[in-house]
C-alpha cells in the first residue's frame, strides 16, 4: 500500500484503541495516531489529503457516536480521504451508530471503503462483554485488516470506489435526555489526580479531586477503572438498576464483529 496510514479514535477505557489498532496491524503499515480522547486533544481542526487512510474509531452510546464528538468532527476535514469507520459497543446493539458515522465524515471530504462493528467490555459493568476484545475479537480484527489491505490494492489498480453500505437507519435513534449522574468518591481516595489528569470532559475537578461535575460527566467510568484505590463508583440507584437490566438482557447471548468492505 503507498498511501499513509492515520489512526483517530476516541477510547475512554481502551478497547476501541485496541481494536483500531489491531485492524492497523493487519494492514501492516506504519501509522500516525491522533488519540482524541483527552479534552486537550480535541482542541485542534486536522485535515487530511487524497494519498492518506483514516481509520476513525468510536464507541457507541446508546446506540448513536456520542454528541460531544460529533461537535468535534466537525472540524476534521478530508479531501477525497479513503476511510474505515469502527464502532464499538458492549454486546447490546449498536443501532445507527455506525451509519451516522460513515455520514458525518463522507460529509467532510472522506470516502468510505470499509466499516466494522466490534465488541468491548462494556463501560458500565465488567459482566456484560468481560473481558472484549478477545483474543478471537483482535483476530478477527487482524484479519479485517487484511482485507482493507486488499481492497485498497485493488483500488490502487483500478480506481474505483463503490459506494460503501452499512447498517443503520435514517434519522437516526433519537437522543433521550438521561438524567446527570457521575461517579461518587469514597474515603479510600489517595488524592492522587488519576482521575483528574484522565477524564475525557474535564468533569473531575483539577483542585478537588474528590469532586464529579455531573453536568460535564460522559458515564464513560474512566476515572472508576484507572482509580488505584478504588475510591469512585457511581452509586446512583437508577444507574445501578439500568446497569443489572443490561446485564440480565444482553450478557448471555454472544454478539460477534461485523465487517463491511
Amino acid at each position: 500500500m503507498d498511501k499513509r496510514l492515520n489512526l483517530l479514535y476516541f477510547s475512554a477505557t481502551g478497547t476501541t484503541a485496541k481494536i483500531v489498532k489491531e485492524i492497523a496491524y493487519g494492514i501492516g503499515e506504519p501509522v500516525k495516531e491522533y488519540n482524541i480522547t483527552l479534552p486537550g486533544d480535541r482542541q485542534k481542526e486536522l485535515s487530511f489529503h487524497n494519498d492518506e487512510v483514516v481509520i476513525i474509531g468510536v464507541p457507541v452510546y446508546a446506540g448513536r457516536v456520542p454528541e460531544f464528538l460529533t461537535e468535534y468532527f466537525v472540524n476534521v476535514k478530508g479531501n477525497h480521504t479513503k476511510a474505515v469507520f469502527l464502532v464499538v459497543y458492549g454486546n447490546r446493539d449498536y443501532e445507527d451508530a455506525l451509519l451516522e458515522l460513515e455520514d458525518i465524515f463522507e460529509g467532510n471530504g472522506f470516502i468510505g471503503i470499509a466499516a466494522g462493528a466490534f465488541i468491548g467490555e462494556h463501560s458500565y459493568t465488567g459482566k456484560l462483554a468481560a473481558g472484549r476484545p478477545d483474543e478471537d475479537d483482535l483476530k478477527s480484527a487482524r484479519e479485517f485488516g487484511m482485507k482493507i489491505k486488499d481492497k485498497l490494492i485493488n483500488i490502487n489498480a483500478h480506481g474505483k470506489i463503490e459506494k460503501l453500505i452499512v447498517k443503520g437507519n435514517y434519522p437516526y435513534k433519537e437522543r433521550k435526555y438521561q438524567q446527570p449522574v457521575a461517579p461518587e468518591t469514597n474515603d479510600k481516595c489517595i488524592n492522587c489526580g488519576i482521575c483528574a489528569t484522565h477524564c475525557p470532559k474535564g468533569a473531575v475537578d483539577l483542585v478537588n479531586f474528590r469532586v464529579v461535575d455531573a453536568t460535564k460527566c460522559i458515564k464513560c467510568c474512566r476515572c472508576v477503572k484507572r482509580c488505584p484505590a478504588n475510591a469512585k463508583a457511581i452509586n446512583q440507584e437508577s444507574f445501578i438498576q439500568f446497569t443489572q437490566g443490561l446485564i440480565d438482557k444482553f450478557s448471555i447471548t454472544r454478539h460477534e464483529p461485523e465487517i463491511f468492505l
